[in-house]
């Protein structure tokens, strides 16, 4: 259980800030204002769910009320939508599956389910439950221990 835990605090922290630095990149090409706070805060909102969206989607709409063009700014959210698309449903949770050894679907839907179910900490609390309950399917269908006789 320690160790689903710690995986999934990891894996979380790990893509949010994978996030946060890829979509920073995009904010500074594009020519965002304060491209590095707002790289920033989409680290920090990369934990919350849809929160990084709102934060690109925000620097989009900060780009083009500074001058910028509406091409950059659809190119900050383009590149932000596929950032976190391809970080929260491929990478996170195949570093979550790998660090409690659960598959990498199962990872999926405990995050998802949790997510629904508890709420911000059921992002959490999902894959731990989903790596207990596999723990303990995992005993119990197990071979039998020989009995003495």
């Amino acid at each position: 259980m320690a160790s689903a835990v710690r995986g999934t605090v990891n894996g979380t922290i790990l893509v949010a800030v994978g996030e946060g630095i890829l979509i920073g990149i995009g904010f500074m090409l594009a020519g965002v204002p304060n491209a590095a706070l707002f790289a920033v805060l989409t680290t920090a909102f990369a934990m919350l769910p849809l929160g990084a969206w709102l934060a690109f989607g925000t620097a989009a709409i900060v780009l083009i009320l500074a001058g910028g063009s509406i091409l950059a700014a659809a190119a900050v959210a383009g590149w932000g939508a596929v950032v976190m698309l391809i970080g929260d449903n491929f990478v996170q949770p195949a570093l979550i599956g790998g660090a409690v050894r659960l598959p990498f679907l199962w990872t999926l839907f405990g995050i998802l389910g949790g997510l629904e179910t508890f709420g911000l900490i059921g992002l959490f609390l999902g894959p731990v439950l989903m790596a207990a309950l596999l723990t303990i399917w995992r005993q119990q269908s197990g071979p039998a221990p020989d009995q003495p006789s």
